[in-house]
């Protein structure tokens, strides 16, 4: 059905006819829209013979086009020599630098500064790959010979090709590259799969420099610091990430006569430095290299030191603040535009309590934080010159799916992945398993930066409908972005191709003027007036005209009568009165009546000044119902919802998850028929940063349309129990009976326990 590269799972007829459609489908879409996965299994994929070299020889590896990889062990000669034998060499260490064994020392020492070259075609690795391949054993998984278990042992690693990929990222960010004008000075960021080595590679990093330093200038009084948000993420006595490093330096002074004596040996305090005090003199000597590993915890200038050679970041997608943190450590390695040292971050996606929220500006704009930039082949949908981070894929280098020297079955890979996200999905009562599943095995960058905890929406599915409309952006042309003028007292739509509306998440800052965007404009009845009461409003509002947060106002319209947004204006113009103003006259234009945080008092006071507070609604009757206090509410407090209750925001959180997830009939054309499909309601939502808001929700962040959403579903949640709608307005409780909404337990366990009064007492309980 393809052409493929010899390496990869022919896609015959009779296999795919042994999948599920949908798994089949799902795999030619990752086929025909990620460009990485049609470029590894490409049956034109070059070979290292066929690509052009540089002055040194080498090949120049393009990390956009990978080749194949071939006859790898020719790199892993010495570790082979150590796996037989138990040594790495026979020969009898000897201190004179002419010896033989000298001569093999200093072409080892070389080789681990350098790197090492293949003279027949050019292939080559870099200085810090060969250390990992021959001196950096690690824990890893063996398949048994004609079975589907593995035993875990330590030995020296396999040939990975996304390992390969991964260290020539790194050298090409220092030394230069297809990508920098092989100019260097670059600084590197990486998102991977589990299981990618990631921990391993940054152990690595800081042993070699450790023990031999970089390079001859650069030999001795290098310095590495580590550091990560948790510090369990490092310690030795955790097994984190420096534990692995002090078990590479004692694996390299137990069998090699490389420096060994340590000054200082300090695990509990992550701290290292190679050398030794000279009893004559009673003066540190030896190298004096050091490792140090730090927690950053919610304190980006915690790690705040001195220059450092390298300064690595572990799980950057835990830091709340990583840009700020990265920011404050750039001193360390970078003086004006000369990088002197080099910053390397690493995340993995799904890891526990990872939020990459902190880190998507870097992710998708690396070239500002001089982080080295590739074009983004790892994700669906792009279009034009789009610069991402390196990306190590769940189909790159799968147990199972690659051969010795590293060559990925991506196909085979992919529908391994795609027949265990289908188990799950329709063998799991757990609506986050496949998501979590997603994101711990990614296939895109966008599957990597999924929240897969603390977030009760859909993210997958929301991710798959903004992959959909960055696929095909044409799909929002339809959206008008106007000005409402008022004449005679009428709202007129001015279309205006200068408005830029707000379809960005995270944005910079809050100079985003943004503008009002039309999905649907408003229906008139027969007398030509829209209907108060078909549409309804939410909005999360702003008081300061200039205020140092990230916070911008959003108003959304919905449809009662269809169950559809029609209307959004997300934005935040010079003055506060501004945004009010627009919101006042979009509200005219649909005759909408909104419900909105009312513990900003700018809306009320502007809507009183225009006489247009019949636009607010009033306390929410079934919240009435539920607190005493909005009974004898007036002014201000008569209007709007009170968001600081923690209970009314978690349930108008769980209104919003029911609509998203709410199943409605779409149709297509296919075969000139009309074809009808059952989707969850967020797949027909043309709002690009609503989307994006909703997948990377936390409740620590501040995610101003998701809030202006919420106001909306509570009041949308109003109206239905006051028409009636089945379903909305009853519930069933634990004995099956049916009552009102207002009793439904949520309330019990909240408002009836602060509000209802001790029948023992006249103290509120």
């Amino acid at each position: 059905m393809l052409e493929l590269n010899e390496f990869q799972t022919p896609l015959t007829k009779e296999l795919l006819d042994g999948y599920p459609q949908e798994v089949v489908d799902q795999l030619f879409d990752y086929i025909n829209t990620v460009p990485y996965i049609s470029k590894l299994i490409s049956k034109n994929r070059l070979r290292a013979k066929d690509l052009p070299r540089d002055a040194k020889g080498r090949i120049i590896v393009d990390l956009a086009n990978p080749h194949i990889l071939e006859d790898m062990d020719y790199f892993r000669q010495t570790a082979i020599h150590f796996q037989k034998h138990g040594v790495y060499t026979f020969l009898r260490p000897n201190a004179n630098p002419s010896s033989e064994y000298g001569r093999w020392m200093s072409t080892e020492v070389n080789r681990l500064w350098h790197g090492m070259i293949r003279p027949s075609d050019g292939e080559w690795i870099p200085g810090y790959m060969y250390y990992y391949l021959n001196y950096h054993p690690i824990q890893q998984t063996v398949i048994i010979s004609g079975t589907n278990q593995g035993d875990r042992i330590t030995d020296f690693p396999e040939m990975w090709e996304g390992i390969y990929w991964t260290f020539h990222y790194i050298d090409q960010a220092r030394f230069g590259g297809l990508y920098n004008n092989f100019k260097g000075g670059q600084h590197c960021v990486e998102i991977a799969k589990r299981g990618a080595s990631k921990s391993y590679i940054l152990s690595c990093i800081l042993a070699r420099n450790f023990i031999v330093g970089i390079d001859k200038s650069q030999s001795k009084k290098t310095k590495g610091t580590i550091t990560a948000y948790e510090k369990e993420t490092l310690e030795v006595a955790a097994d984190g990430t420096l534990n692995k490093f002090y078990e590479s330096i004692n694996f390299v002074a137990d069998n090699t006569e490389f420096p060994r004596n340590r000054l200082k040996d300090s695990p509990e305090k992550m701290s290292w430095i190679m050398g030794y005090l000279d009893v004559e003199t009673n003066r540190p000597k030896g190298s004096l290299n050091s490792v140090r590993g730090v927690s950053s915890k919610d304190n980006p200038d915690k790690s705040r030191g001195k220059r450092q050679n390298v300064f690595l970041y572990e799980e950057f997608g835990k830091f709340k603040k990583f840009i700020d943190t990265y920011q404050v450590n750039f001193s360390s390695v970078q003086e004006g535009d000369i990088a002197f040292g080099q910053a390397f971050a690493v995340g993995t996606g799904g890891t526990e309590g990872s939020d990459f929220t902190g880190a998507l500006e870097m992710i998708y704009n690396p070239i500002g934080y001089n982080v080295y930039a590739l074009p983004n082949i790892f994700d669906k949908g792009v279009i034009g010159n789009q610069k991402t981070v390196f990306f190590f894929g769940a189909p790159v280098n799968r147990k199972g799916y690659y051969n010795k020297d590293g060559v990925s079955d991506i196909t085979g890979a992919l529908l391994s992945i795609l027949i265990q996200r289908y188990n799950l999905k329709y063998n799991s009562t757990d609506v986050n398993m496949l998501t979590r599943a997603k994101a711990e095995n990614p296939i895109t960058i966008q599957e990597a930066i999924m929240r897969r905890d603390n977030n009760i929406y859909p993210v997958a599915d929301i991710t798959d409908t903004l992959n959909e409309i960055d696929f095909n952006p044409r799909s929002l042309d339809f959206i008008e972005c106007i000005k409402i003028d008022l004449v005679n007292g009428e709202t007129v739509f001015k279309p205006d191709m200068d408005l830029v509306p707000a379809r960005e998440f995270p944005h910079k800052d809050n100079k985003v003027l943004g503008c009002i965007e039309i999905h649907e404009r408003p229906i008139v009845d027969s007398t030509g007036r829209v209907p108060f009461g078909r549409y309804i409003a939410g909005m999360d509002p702003y008081d300061d005209d200039a205020s140092d947060t990230l916070s911008l106002g959003s108003l959304f319209i919905l449809d009662l009568w269809t169950d559809k947004l029609v209307a959004e204006y997300t934005g935040r113009p010079y003055y506060a009165d501004q945004f009010y103003e627009n919101a006042r006259r979009l509200l005219l234009a649909y005759n909408a009546e909104c419900n909105y945080e009312n513990n900003k008092k700018g809306v009320f006071s502007h809507f009183s000044r225009y006489n247009s507070l019949y636009l607010l609604s009033e306390n929410l009757e079934f919240l009435k119902e539920k607190n005493p206090t909005l009974r004898n509410a007036y002014g201000n407090k008569l209007y709007g919802t009170q968001a600081t209750g923690g209970f009314i925001l978690k349930y108008g959180r769980s209104c919003l998850r029911n609509w998203l997830i709410e199943p409605v009939q779409i149709s297509k054309i296919e075969d000139n028929k009309e074809v009808f499909y059952t989707v969850p309601k967020l797949k027909t939502i043309k709002h690009r940063a609503l989307l994006k808001e909703l997948s990377l929700f936390n409740l620590d962040g501040n995610f101003d349309r998701h809030d202006a959403m919420v106001m909306l579903m509570l009041l949308r949640e109003d109206k239905l129990r006051i028409l009636g709608v089945e379903g909305v307005d009853r519930v069933k409780n634990r004995s099956g009976k049916e009552e009102d909404l207002s009793q439904d337990e949520f309330f019990s366990k909240n408002y009836d326990k602060r509000f209802n009064k001790d029948k023992n007492s006249n103290n509120t309980v």
